[in-house]
Protein backbone atom coordinates (compact mmCIF):
# COMPACT_ATOMS: atom_id res chain seq x y z
CA UNK A 1 0.00 0.00 0.00
CA UNK A 2 1.55 3.11 -1.16
CA UNK A 3 0.50 6.83 -0.28
CA UNK A 4 2.53 10.14 -1.01
CA UNK A 5 1.70 13.17 1.09
CA UNK A 6 3.27 16.50 1.50
CA UNK A 7 2.03 18.36 4.66
CA UNK A 8 -1.64 17.00 5.07
CA UNK A 9 -2.83 16.16 8.07
CA UNK A 10 -5.64 14.03 6.50
CA UNK A 11 -2.71 11.43 5.97
CA UNK A 12 -3.92 9.87 9.27
CA UNK A 13 -7.43 9.41 8.62
CA UNK A 14 -6.32 7.51 5.23
CA UNK A 15 -4.70 5.35 7.33
CA UNK A 16 -6.86 4.46 9.49
CA UNK A 17 -9.27 3.08 6.94
CA UNK A 18 -6.22 1.43 5.34
CA UNK A 19 -5.27 -0.23 8.53
CA UNK A 20 -9.12 -0.94 9.06
CA UNK A 21 -9.23 -3.59 5.99
CA UNK A 22 -5.80 -5.91 7.31
CA UNK A 23 -8.30 -8.79 7.62
CA UNK A 24 -8.61 -8.38 3.71
CA UNK A 25 -4.75 -9.21 2.16
CA UNK A 26 -2.40 -11.65 3.49
CA UNK A 27 -0.11 -9.96 4.33
CA UNK A 28 -0.29 -5.84 4.37
CA UNK A 29 2.62 -3.43 4.05
CA UNK A 30 2.21 0.30 4.24
CA UNK A 31 4.42 2.41 2.96
CA UNK A 32 4.07 6.12 3.92
CA UNK A 33 6.40 8.97 1.03
CA UNK A 34 7.36 12.45 2.45
CA UNK A 35 7.43 14.64 -0.13
CA UNK A 36 8.92 17.37 1.19
CA UNK A 37 7.01 18.24 3.47
CA UNK A 38 8.02 21.15 5.97
CA UNK A 39 10.09 20.00 8.61
CA UNK A 40 7.30 19.93 11.74
CA UNK A 41 5.00 17.67 9.50
CA UNK A 42 7.80 15.40 8.56
CA UNK A 43 8.53 15.00 12.73
CA UNK A 44 4.71 14.11 13.08
CA UNK A 45 5.40 10.81 11.09
CA UNK A 46 7.45 9.32 13.03
CA UNK A 47 4.11 9.07 15.56
CA UNK A 48 2.55 6.99 12.82
CA UNK A 49 0.84 3.62 13.58
CA UNK A 50 3.57 0.79 14.11
CA UNK A 51 4.55 -1.57 10.90
CA UNK A 52 4.10 2.18 8.41
CA UNK A 53 7.20 2.64 6.49
CA UNK A 54 8.15 6.02 6.14
CA UNK A 55 10.50 6.77 3.17
CA UNK A 56 11.88 9.99 1.84
CA UNK A 57 11.88 11.96 -2.21
CA UNK A 58 13.21 15.31 -1.84
CA UNK A 59 12.23 15.18 -5.62
CA UNK A 60 8.93 17.30 -5.83
CA UNK A 61 5.73 15.50 -7.44
CA UNK A 62 3.59 12.90 -6.24
CA UNK A 63 4.79 10.34 -8.72
CA UNK A 64 8.25 10.80 -8.14
CA UNK A 65 7.11 9.92 -4.62
CA UNK A 66 5.35 6.94 -5.52
CA UNK A 67 8.49 5.45 -7.61
CA UNK A 68 10.41 5.77 -4.35
CA UNK A 69 8.80 3.08 -2.88
CA UNK A 70 8.70 1.15 -6.08
CA UNK A 71 11.52 -0.84 -4.21
CA UNK A 72 10.48 -0.81 -1.11
CA UNK A 73 7.05 -2.56 -2.06
CA UNK A 74 7.62 -6.39 -1.62
CA UNK A 75 3.85 -7.76 -2.02
CA UNK A 76 2.51 -9.21 -5.27
CA UNK A 77 -0.02 -6.45 -5.37
CA UNK A 78 0.43 -2.65 -5.37
CA UNK A 79 -2.05 -0.44 -3.92
CA UNK A 80 -2.33 3.34 -4.28
CA UNK A 81 -4.44 6.13 -3.24
CA UNK A 82 -3.80 9.23 -1.77
CA UNK A 83 -3.57 11.00 1.68
CA UNK A 84 -6.78 12.89 1.07
CA UNK A 85 -8.87 9.49 0.59
CA UNK A 86 -10.80 7.32 2.68
CA UNK A 87 -11.08 3.81 1.12
CA UNK A 88 -14.10 1.98 2.03
CA UNK A 89 -14.50 -1.63 3.32
CA UNK A 90 -14.03 -4.21 0.71
CA UNK A 91 -11.69 -2.41 -1.24
CA UNK A 92 -8.32 -4.68 -0.95
CA UNK A 93 -11.12 -7.89 -1.27
CA UNK A 94 -12.85 -6.65 -4.21
CA UNK A 95 -9.09 -5.52 -6.23
CA UNK A 96 -7.98 -8.76 -5.21
CA UNK A 97 -11.17 -10.63 -6.84
CA UNK A 98 -10.70 -8.80 -10.48
CA UNK A 99 -6.72 -9.57 -10.16
CA UNK A 100 -7.58 -13.31 -9.27
CA UNK A 101 -9.76 -13.44 -12.88
CA UNK A 102 -7.06 -12.10 -14.97
CA UNK A 103 -7.04 -8.08 -14.74
CA UNK A 104 -3.50 -6.83 -14.13
CA UNK A 105 -4.68 -3.29 -13.04
CA UNK A 106 -7.72 -2.79 -11.06
CA UNK A 107 -8.98 1.25 -11.41
CA UNK A 108 -12.19 1.96 -8.66
CA UNK A 109 -14.41 4.45 -8.27
CA UNK A 110 -13.74 7.57 -5.81
CA UNK A 111 -16.78 9.12 -3.97
CA UNK A 112 -16.46 12.10 -2.23
CA UNK A 113 -15.95 12.72 1.77
CA UNK A 114 -17.62 16.14 1.61
CA UNK A 115 -21.44 17.23 1.82
CA UNK A 116 -21.30 20.89 0.58
CA UNK A 117 -22.89 21.89 -1.86
CA UNK A 118 -19.55 21.94 -4.47
CA UNK A 119 -18.23 18.84 -3.10
CA UNK A 120 -21.39 17.64 -4.84
CA UNK A 121 -20.62 19.18 -7.96
CA UNK A 122 -16.80 18.28 -8.42
CA UNK A 123 -18.39 14.41 -7.63
CA UNK A 124 -20.79 15.22 -10.38
CA UNK A 125 -18.67 15.94 -12.56
CA UNK A 126 -15.98 13.39 -11.77
CA UNK A 127 -18.63 10.66 -12.85
CA UNK A 128 -19.53 12.05 -15.62
CA UNK A 129 -17.12 9.74 -17.29
CA UNK A 130 -18.22 6.83 -15.70
CA UNK A 131 -21.61 6.52 -16.26
CA UNK A 132 -21.25 4.95 -19.44
CA UNK A 133 -18.61 2.31 -18.07
CA UNK A 134 -19.86 -1.33 -17.58
CA UNK A 135 -18.11 -3.23 -14.83
CA UNK A 136 -14.70 -5.05 -15.85
CA UNK A 137 -14.02 -2.48 -18.89
CA UNK A 138 -10.72 -0.87 -19.28
CA UNK A 139 -10.34 2.92 -18.79
CA UNK A 140 -7.54 5.62 -17.67
CA UNK A 141 -6.13 5.15 -14.33
CA UNK A 142 -5.79 7.26 -11.71
CA UNK A 143 -3.70 6.92 -8.67
CA UNK A 144 -6.28 8.01 -6.39
CA UNK A 145 -7.91 4.63 -6.37
CA UNK A 146 -5.67 1.85 -8.36
CA UNK A 147 -4.49 -2.04 -7.28
CA UNK A 148 -1.75 -3.02 -9.92
CA UNK A 149 0.23 -6.22 -10.13
CA UNK A 150 3.91 -5.69 -8.81
CA UNK A 151 5.16 -7.57 -12.29
CA UNK A 152 3.82 -4.43 -13.90
CA UNK A 153 6.80 -2.21 -12.62
CA UNK A 154 9.24 -4.57 -14.15
CA UNK A 155 10.66 -2.29 -16.42
CA UNK A 156 8.00 0.16 -16.21
CA UNK A 157 7.78 3.74 -14.03
CA UNK A 158 5.95 6.61 -12.88
CA UNK A 159 7.02 9.19 -15.79
CA UNK A 160 7.78 11.39 -12.98
CA UNK A 161 9.40 14.55 -15.14
CA UNK A 162 5.96 16.33 -14.90
CA UNK A 163 3.25 16.65 -12.06
CA UNK A 164 -0.14 15.71 -14.07
CA UNK A 165 -1.19 12.33 -15.93
CA UNK A 166 1.84 9.78 -14.94
CA UNK A 167 -0.88 6.93 -13.87
CA UNK A 168 -3.06 7.46 -16.78
CA UNK A 169 0.34 7.42 -19.20
CA UNK A 170 1.83 4.35 -16.95
CA UNK A 171 -1.94 2.24 -17.76
CA UNK A 172 -1.67 2.98 -21.18
CA UNK A 173 1.62 1.95 -21.69
CA UNK A 174 0.90 -0.84 -19.65
CA UNK A 175 -1.57 -2.12 -21.50
CA UNK A 176 0.03 -1.46 -24.93
CA UNK A 177 2.85 -3.87 -23.59
CA UNK A 178 -0.17 -6.58 -22.76
CA UNK A 179 -1.50 -5.66 -19.28
CA UNK A 180 -5.16 -5.52 -18.57
CA UNK A 181 -7.04 -2.70 -16.97
CA UNK A 182 -10.26 -3.37 -15.35
CA UNK A 183 -12.92 -1.18 -13.90
CA UNK A 184 -14.22 -1.82 -10.33
CA UNK A 185 -17.02 0.35 -9.27
CA UNK A 186 -17.15 -1.69 -5.96
CA UNK A 187 -13.33 -1.09 -4.93
CA UNK A 188 -14.17 2.36 -3.58
CA UNK A 189 -12.65 5.54 -2.35
CA UNK A 190 -13.81 8.75 -0.81
CA UNK A 191 -11.96 11.59 -1.79
CA UNK A 192 -11.99 15.21 -0.50
CA UNK A 193 -12.82 17.23 -3.25
CA UNK A 194 -11.35 20.90 -3.92
CA UNK A 195 -13.67 23.61 -2.72
CA UNK A 196 -12.00 26.19 -4.34
CA UNK A 197 -13.52 25.69 -7.83
CA UNK A 198 -10.85 28.48 -9.06
CA UNK A 199 -8.30 26.16 -8.01
CA UNK A 200 -10.15 23.06 -9.24
CA UNK A 201 -10.26 24.41 -12.47
CA UNK A 202 -6.57 25.89 -12.85
CA UNK A 203 -5.68 21.58 -11.83
CA UNK A 204 -7.80 20.75 -14.96
CA UNK A 205 -5.92 23.45 -17.05
CA UNK A 206 -2.82 21.49 -16.04
CA UNK A 207 -4.24 18.17 -16.39
CA UNK A 208 -5.38 19.44 -19.82
CA UNK A 209 -1.51 19.78 -21.15
CA UNK A 210 -0.35 16.98 -19.21
CA UNK A 211 -2.93 15.13 -21.53
CA UNK A 212 -2.06 16.94 -24.74
CA UNK A 213 1.78 16.42 -23.61
CA UNK A 214 1.49 12.63 -23.56
CA UNK A 215 -0.35 12.56 -27.14
CA UNK A 216 2.24 14.66 -28.16
CA UNK A 217 5.10 11.93 -27.08
CA UNK A 218 3.29 8.98 -27.02
CA UNK A 219 0.49 8.72 -30.05
CA UNK A 220 1.19 5.00 -30.40
CA UNK A 221 -1.19 4.67 -27.13
CA UNK A 222 -4.87 3.87 -27.34
CA UNK A 223 -7.18 6.47 -25.13
CA UNK A 224 -10.29 4.94 -23.86
CA UNK A 225 -11.89 8.28 -23.38
CA UNK A 226 -13.70 9.48 -26.37
CA UNK A 227 -14.15 13.26 -25.17
CA UNK A 228 -10.12 12.99 -25.20
CA UNK A 229 -10.12 12.06 -28.72
CA UNK A 230 -12.76 14.66 -29.52
CA UNK A 231 -10.51 17.17 -27.89
CA UNK A 232 -7.50 16.35 -29.65
CA UNK A 233 -9.35 17.20 -32.71
CA UNK A 234 -10.97 20.43 -31.65
CA UNK A 235 -7.43 21.18 -30.04
CA UNK A 236 -5.48 19.94 -33.64
CA UNK A 237 -7.55 22.58 -35.37
CA UNK A 238 -7.27 25.47 -33.18
CA UNK A 239 -3.43 24.90 -32.97
CA UNK A 240 -3.67 26.67 -36.61
CA UNK A 241 -5.23 29.88 -35.24
CA UNK A 242 -3.25 33.07 -35.26
CA UNK A 243 -2.11 33.79 -31.89
CA UNK A 244 -3.13 30.46 -30.48
CA UNK A 245 -0.73 30.54 -27.12
CA UNK A 246 -2.70 33.78 -26.24
CA UNK A 247 -5.72 32.40 -27.53
CA UNK A 248 -5.48 29.59 -25.08
CA UNK A 249 -4.67 31.73 -21.95
CA UNK A 250 -7.08 33.77 -22.09
CA UNK A 251 -9.64 30.89 -21.83
CA UNK A 252 -7.61 29.77 -19.23
CA UNK A 253 -8.24 32.58 -17.14
CA UNK A 254 -11.96 33.01 -18.33
CA UNK A 255 -12.51 29.27 -16.98
CA UNK A 256 -11.18 29.88 -13.38
CA UNK A 257 -12.55 33.19 -13.44
CA UNK A 258 -16.09 32.12 -13.98
CA UNK A 259 -15.65 29.28 -11.63
CA UNK A 260 -14.57 31.54 -8.55
CA UNK A 261 -18.24 32.83 -9.62
CA UNK A 262 -20.03 29.51 -9.78
CA UNK A 263 -18.31 28.56 -6.40
CA UNK A 264 -19.89 32.40 -5.10
CA UNK A 265 -23.64 31.00 -6.17
CA UNK A 266 -23.45 27.31 -6.00
CA UNK A 267 -25.84 27.08 -3.38
CA UNK A 268 -28.39 29.03 -4.87
CA UNK A 269 -28.63 27.11 -8.40
CA UNK A 270 -30.20 24.02 -8.91
CA UNK A 271 -27.48 21.01 -8.26
CA UNK A 272 -28.49 20.51 -12.02
CA UNK A 273 -27.41 24.04 -13.36
CA UNK A 274 -24.55 24.05 -11.13
CA UNK A 275 -22.97 20.59 -13.02
CA UNK A 276 -23.85 21.52 -16.45
CA UNK A 277 -21.79 24.90 -15.84
CA UNK A 278 -19.11 23.41 -13.78
CA UNK A 279 -18.61 20.43 -16.90
CA UNK A 280 -18.61 23.39 -19.81
CA UNK A 281 -15.98 25.11 -17.52
CA UNK A 282 -14.22 22.07 -17.02
CA UNK A 283 -14.25 21.09 -20.72
CA UNK A 284 -13.04 25.05 -21.24
CA UNK A 285 -10.20 24.47 -18.65
CA UNK A 286 -9.37 21.09 -20.06
CA UNK A 287 -9.15 22.28 -23.93
CA UNK A 288 -7.20 25.51 -22.56
CA UNK A 289 -4.69 23.47 -21.56
CA UNK A 290 -4.14 21.74 -24.39
CA UNK A 291 -3.94 24.44 -26.16
CA UNK A 292 -1.34 26.14 -24.40
CA UNK A 293 1.26 22.99 -24.63
CA UNK A 294 4.36 23.35 -26.39
CA UNK A 295 6.74 20.62 -27.03
CA UNK A 296 9.88 22.03 -24.73
CA UNK A 297 8.19 24.43 -22.95
CA UNK A 298 7.67 24.02 -19.07
CA UNK A 299 4.25 22.66 -17.31
CA UNK A 300 2.26 24.95 -15.74
CA UNK A 301 1.22 24.72 -12.36
CA UNK A 302 -2.24 25.73 -10.67
CA UNK A 303 0.20 28.40 -8.72
CA UNK A 304 1.19 30.36 -11.69
CA UNK A 305 -2.28 30.10 -13.22
CA UNK A 306 -3.67 31.19 -10.23
CA UNK A 307 -0.98 33.97 -8.80
CA UNK A 308 -0.91 32.39 -5.83
CA UNK A 309 1.42 29.24 -4.03
CA UNK A 310 -0.71 26.51 -3.47
CA UNK A 311 1.24 24.04 -0.96
CA UNK A 312 1.03 20.76 -2.66
CA UNK A 313 0.67 21.85 -6.39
Amino acid sequence: MIIPVKDDPRLLACLTSVLALEGEAPSLQVIVVDNGSPPAFRASLAALPPGVIVADEARPGAYAARNRALPLATGDVLFFTDADCLVQKGWIARALGHLARGADIVQGFSGSSGTSRVDRLVQVRYQAHLRRLRHGAPTECDTRNLAVRAAVFNGLRFNDRYRRVGDTELGLLAELAGAKVAYCPAMRVDHAHERDLRLFLAKQVCHGWGAQRLMHERPQVRWHGGHLRLVARVSATARRLPYQRRLAAALAAIAIRLGGRLEARAESLPLVVGASALGALDKLAALSGHLLFEAGQPEPSPSGLLGRHHPRD
